[in-house]
């Protein structure tokens, strides 16, 4: 188990830094700064063209060096999988994760290159953003000490099917509604879609944590180290929709404004951030009721060795 710790850190580190370069994305499509760097691979025909890194232009060309090292990451990652890790299906999900951030690179370049289909290449980049972080996440969890000595166990824990089923639902459910965030951030379609979403992703997400909190007050045991993040992810929903709201009304006040304002900004960029915490959070909990699936007994240790997951 102490051979893989290193590949389990690593994992936290690619999704810490997975999470920082789509806040940077969300900074550059905020300060509309997408147009700033004309050229790709490239920077103004260089690599390093430090007397253009001005303006916007540091929004842009941040989000491509912080990219280039989570591209890094993933690639170390990938190795550290495949030396040390045993478990095939993890190993695949690695080569998935690389796969995936190679093409966000070259969806990124083709937004630049091809500005006829800018906003299909904008709104397909942004999804895999969301799902890349998923993966890294994911990553993250099943590589956790905790984890292993989860699927070492003998035990077993039976809890209704339709648990992992509404956990399910509600992450596809938020990867849809992350999308036609996209679509009004890049201008690409109105707001009444995003608010739809936002209704019935609540709805999934709200029948999900109910569902969870439902089964830890039947059950009891093991299952109450879901209760935290069930709890996590009402709060994260709830300060979500908040900050949905209050991005919209700043979008709204400064429309005639000849260019964003700091309030527009930070409050889409923090929406943003939110959307990808609650995403992590709904990873984690579903990952966590499938891990406990596997069990058959119940120990005071089991609890705190899922409860570290």
């Amino acid at each position: 188990m102490r051979r893989g710790r290193g590949v389990y850190r690593l994992a936290q580190v690619t999704a810490g830094a997975t999470f920082v370069l789509l806040v940077l994305g969300a900074l550059v499509t905020s300060n509309e700064a997408g147009d700033s760097v004309p050229d790709w691979p490239t920077a103004f025909g260089r690599w390093l063209p430090l007397e253009q890194i001005v303006g916007n232009v540091v929004y842009e060309y941040t989000h491509r060096v912080v990219a280039a090292t989570v591209g890094f990451l993933t690639l170390l990652l990938n190795v550290g999988l495949w030396w040390r890790e045993r478990r095939a299906w993890v190993r695949w999900l690695g080569l998935v994760a690389l796969l995936a951030v190679l093409g966000q690179a070259v969806l990124g370049g083709a937004r630049v290159l091809f500005l006829e289909y800018r906003f299909a290449f904008a709104l397909v980049h942004a999804f895999m953003a969301q799902f890349f972080f998923g993966l890294t996440v994911s990553l993250a969890v099943v590589t956790s000490p905790g984890w292993l000595r989860l699927e070492q166990s003998q035990a077993e824990v039976r809890f209704p099917t339709s648990l992992p089923r509404w956990c399910c639902a509600a992450i596809v459910g938020l990867f849809v509604q992350l999308l036609l965030g996209a679509g009004f951030r890049h201008r690409g379609m109105g707001i009444l879609p995003h608010i739809l979403g936002a209704v019935g992703v609540s709805a999934l997400i709200l029948a999900s944590v109910w569902n969870v909190r439902r089964v830890v007050r039947e059950h009891g045991g093991e299952l109450r180290v879901l209760s935290r993040p069930a709890l996590w992810i009402a709060g994260l929903l709830g300060a979500q929709l908040g900050l949905g709201i209050a991005a919209y009304l700043a979008r709204r006040a400064a429309r005639f404004d000849p260019q964003p304002l700091e309030p527009m900004v930070s409050l889409t960029v923090a929406h943003v951030a939110g959307g990808a915490l609650l995403l992590a959070a709904l990873l984690v909990l579903t990952w966590r009721i499938f891990g406990l699936s596997g069990l058959k007994r119940t120990t005071p240790a089991l609890q705190s060795t899922v409860g570290k997951i």
